[in-house]
């Protein structure tokens, strides 16, 4: 028999403190993705990643200073290096695997990109408006800003309404040659005897001449570049791979060690010397990359970081559970497989999904707070194990009856045992959790008794409340002859 307890927590209450940061590496990005963010503001699927399996993870910060309580973490090296406290100057590893040609262009091809992390997905935005909640961290800092190692990272956006096609960053004073016939020139003026620099409009000719450009600006088609004021050493156009919307705010500039530091937009730049919770030197404060976009229409989104200019010390984007309108819970979801093995060993597989802490009771009277324990029974007989599972939101407890030794029996199995999570749920997704079985008939009614849902499910599907508003549902499963009713709430 399995049986699951919820209990929610206040947002700023965990019932394990905890001095630092937290990551799993156990997760795979469409987990993520789909579970932090599909149904939310978005449709998310073709969701694929590129990169090392450690380089990539699952976080929570609530504890940290990190300036966001949970989401998934993105790294040129090991996610586990980002965990505190900040011990080492030039904490990072090498991970040996090459950099990304998106990320290349956006530097402009002058410092070659390693150990690149990618995730691409397609979305389909219910909202106006594609957000996403970061904070990026380094390594690199403090030491090395305006050095040839200028890692970077970026959201990258193609679809209806963006520009398409090559782009580019272009410096003051320079000419990039952007095919075999035509060139993008930025160039230095001589006015009044005086050598300035300003720009130039954008050039798609052979050559480019000093003595034949046009002394005007190109920003004045940019909303966030004052009409005829030159404040900005170059300019982005569309990177290869998409619109890059990780901009520092009230620039064109992408966030990168070089153009967000203690000398630069320092508004928006956190050093963390000392630092107890995160390894990183030093990271930025929480930004909001933002783009209007279509509701309805299929966008393709690349999320990318990668080293420049060595593949040594790490750098890491943390991406928020608030991102593409998620929900700012993230609730518990435990649950365990047990394995009886000789002299009355049972080993415990935990399969529980963002949990940060784990307390077990093997029904015996002993207990354990890791995560994947084995314990061994001193007599045969039933147990009812109980595995309390926790984050920072939220606790959860699941149990399960366990038989050891000679009185083991086969008992029937209820292949129609289910829960729902989250339950209530917030945002009218709720995601069903078949406990012995693979897919089973789903009904939802209303509490007058309308069928609403009637359809088989998997398990792990996800149940959409949201066509017929808030309220309290009820849920059967039933499989094989076996029914379960329950309670579904959405508020």
């Amino acid at each position: 028999m399995k049986i699951r307890y919820l209990t929610l927590l206040l947002v700023l209450f965990s019932t394990q403190m905890r001095a630092q940061l937290f990551v799993d590496p156990n997760y795979t990005a469409e987990q993520m993705i789909t579970s932090f963010f599909n149904g939310a503001g978005v449709t998310v699927s073709n969701v694929t990643y590129t990169g090392t399996p450690l380089s990539l993870g699952f976080f929570e910060g609530s504890q940290s200073n990190i300036g966001m309580n949970a989401g998934l973490l993105m790294t040129t090296g090991d996610v586990n290096a980002a965990v505190g406290p900040n011990d080492d100057e030039s904490a990072g590893v090498n991970m040996g695997i090459p950099g990304t040609p998106w990320l290349d262009a956006l530097m402009n091809y002058t410092y070659p990109t390693f150990d690149a992390s990618v995730i691409e997905m397609d979305v389909v935005p219910s909202t106006d408006t594609l957000c996403f909640q970061y904070v990026f961290g380094s390594e690199e800092y403090l030491e090395y800003v305006n050095s040839n190692f200028n890692d970077l990272f970026a959201f990258l956006v193609d679809g209806p309404g963006l520009p398409s096609g090559d782009s580019i960053y272009v410096e003051a004073d320079t000419s990039y040659y952007y095919s075999d016939s035509c060139t993008i020139c930025v160039d230095t003026f001589l006015l009044n005897s005086y050598q300035v620099c300003t720009y130039d409009s954008l050039q798609m000719i052979d050559s480019c001449w000093i003595q034949t450009d046009t002394l005007t600006t190109w920003c004045f088609q940019d909303p966030n570049c004052p009409l005829d004021t030159v404040i900005y050493p170059g300019y982005w156009y569309v990177s290869p791979g998409g619109t890059n919307i990780a901009l520092v705010p009230n620039t064109n500039l992408p966030v990168a060690i070089n153009n967000l530091n203690q000398f630069i937009n320092t508004q928006y730049f956190i050093e963390n010397a000392g630092g107890t919770t995160v390894q990183y030197d030093a990271f930025t404060t929480t930004l909001w990359a933002k783009l209007p976009v279509t509701a309805g229409e299929t966008y393709h989104v690349r999320l990318a970081i990668a080293d420049a200019g060595d593949g040594i010390f790490d750098s890491g984007v943390f991406i928020g559970i608030e991102s593409l309108n998620g929900d700012s819970l993230l609730i518990v979801e435990p649950e365990f497989v047990a394995q009886t093995g000789d002299d009355n060993e049972v080993a415990f597989q935990n399969t529980t999904l963002w949990a940060t802490s784990w307390s077990w009771e093997f029904g015996d009277g002993t207990v354990s707070n890791e995560k994947n324990p084995t314990h061994t029974y001193l007599q045969d007989g039933t147990y009812e194990v109980s595995l309390t599972a926790s984050n920072w939101c939220s606790s959860e407890t699941f149990q399960q009856t366990v038989q050891v030794g000679t009185t083991a029996v086969n008992e029937p199995v209820d292949v129609a045992a289910f829960f729902v999570s989250p339950n209530p749920t917030t945002q009218g997704l709720t995601r069903l959790n078949l406990q012995n079985s693979d897919q089973a008939r789903v009904r939802l009614f209303r509490t007058d008794g309308k069928l609403l849902i009637d359809q088989l499910m998997n398990n792990g599907d996800r149940i959409d409340l949201r066509p017929f508003g808030q309220g309290m549902y009820m849920l059967q499963v039933e499989n094989e002859g076996n029914v379960q009713v329950k309670k579904v709430v959405y508020r």
